[in-house]
């Protein structure tokens, strides 16, 4: 009888499990970031200051804006309109992944749609017990905590609410703005939480490199890094610099017909769900460059056939009508120009030589080239810039002196994006090493790439692919 019981097989359960701790656990969170552990204080620093540029450049205002890391964390404070309360709402909604980037074509710095729900889970994990994310803006100062339910598996929210005197203030630039603070409690002997323990100025490095990559790759852009204390200023050398913003009406030349399914889709699915009248093609129509005129959205309704037409009604049920958008799409790119590269925004000869001056390249020795390209609609434009420093650059901890600034869309990469060239699989380094410019080399070298399609290679912005015609 004990042998029959014994060969019984197990009746396993299928357990559910939350898809909120896809942002709450060190494994999740590296796979959401394409950032391991020891890159995360680079992470919060780079997510925050791209959402904070945005919001600055949708708003029309020239980019102030301040970091500061201390024993307990790092903030980040802009000058920008303020981050809406329904946003702050809906980061705090882990079924979904919300961005206004990521449906569409357009040379912005994130379309991941995580960046702040990363960032409520990096101080979870790091200090479960004091790690919060604090949003300050328009007076009102919003601490989120996070508690795991260990039976449920599920996370448990502790949003404390508090109205300000006044609006956290350093100057007047900075009372419309936000503040976004990642916390933990404080470490003794200056350590910050990490699984080594590693001491805040083994990761300065890093964080000011970022600060340096966001002054060289946007003109318009004054960022300070306050560190424990010690100051770093980068006042932006040309603040009316214009270059395509996150808010500008997108090409239809950036799109092909997967990626209009996808824009066509997401609207119709958003007013499905949020319900409204529905906006009809001419009201989709105006979002468009070169199509914001009635006449001209006239035309490409009657070339297209969709006179009297709803977006809507370019799906059935659950299916969307291909041919129809393809009609649509096609007619969009008769009606109208491509983008010229320059209509991106050039960084400049002028502003690279000042940056790397002022990080310590003779003027002699520094060589700026810029390529501008227009490949089936697609606008692209390549800056590169290279000097030799006055005496020996101080070493990484890796002992490299050679520094490196890549950028992708004004954004500059925690690690080197470009690690990857065509078939032959060769990255930047490799690259500069064939040039005899090695990792000893007291050199400055960098290269930004701007352009509405970006293909990454992961969910962290961390690589991009570039092809053999791209190099």
């Amino acid at each position: 009888m004990s042998a029959v019981l014994a060969e019984r097989p197990l009746a396993r359960t299928a357990f559910a499990t939350s898809r909120e701790m896809d942002f709450f656990s060190e494994k999740e969170l590296v796979a959401q970031s394409g950032h391991k552990r020891d890159e995360w204080p680079g992470l919060i620093v780079k997510e925050l200051v791209d959402n904070a540029v945005d919001a600055c450049e949708e708003a029309g205002v020239a980019p102030r804006i301040q970091v500061a890391a201390d024993e307990s964390g790092i903030s980040v404070l802009d000058n920008g309109p303020g981050i809406p309360e329904m946003t702050l709402e809906k980061v705090l909604d882990f079924r979904v992944r919300v961005s206004s980037r990521e449906a569409y074509c357009g040379p912005t710095r994130g379309a991941q749609g995580n960046a702040l729900k990363t960032l409520v889970g990096i101080p979870f994990v790091v200090d479960p017990k004091r790690g919060r994310l604090v949003v300050t803006t328009a007076g009102v100062a919003r601490s989120i905590a996070c508690r795991l339910n260990d039976v449920t598996q599920k996370v448990e929210f502790e949003v404390e609410r508090s109205e300000l005197i006044r609006p956290v203030k350093t100057s007047d630039l900075y009372k419309s703005g936000s503040a976004v603070r990642v916390e933990w409690g404080p470490m003794p002997a200056g350590l910050w939480p990490s699984s080594k323990s590693r001491p805040a100025s083994s990761w300065r490095g890093q964080i000011e490199s970022l600060i340096r990559g966001y002054a060289l790759f946007n003109p318009h852009v004054t960022i300070t890094l306050g560190w424990f204390g010690e100051r770093l200023e980068h006042v932006a050398t040309d603040a009316g610099w214009k270059k395509w913003r996150p808010n500008a009406p997108m090409s239809a030349h950036w799109f092909d017909l997967p990626r209009m399914e996808r824009l066509i889709g997401a609207y119709i699915n958003d007013e499905r769900e949020n319900g409204g009248a529905g906006r009809t093609v001419a009201d989709f129509l105006r979002e468009f460059d070169g199509l914001q005129r009635s006449r001209t959205q006239t035309a490409v309704i009657a070339r297209a056939g969709l006179k009297r037409t709803r977006l809507s009604d370019l799906a059935s049920g659950g299916t969307l009508r291909s041919v129809l958008i393809d009609r649509l799409l096609a007619a969009m790119k008769e009606m109208t120009k491509p983008v010229n590269p320059s209509r991106l925004g050039q960084i400049g000869k002028e502003h690279f030589e000042k940056r790397l001056r002022d990080f310590g390249c003779k003027a002699e020795t520094i060589t700026y080239k810029v390529i501008k390209r227009l490949d089936d609609g697609i606008p692209l434009v390549i800056e590169s810039a290279f000097g030799c420093a006055e005496s020996a650059l101080a070493a990484f901890d890796t002992g490299e002196r050679r520094r490196i600034y890549a950028g992708v869309n004004w954004s500059p990469g925690i690690k080197n994006p470009f690690r990857s060239f065509g078939q032959t699989g060769e990255g930047l380094e490799g690259l500069l090493e064939r040039q005899k410019v090695g990792a000893r080399e007291p050199v400055v070298f960098a290269v930004h790439l701007a352009s509405p399609r970006v293909q990454y290679a992961d969910r962290g912005k961390s690589s991009i692919v570039l092809t053999s015609e791209d190099e």
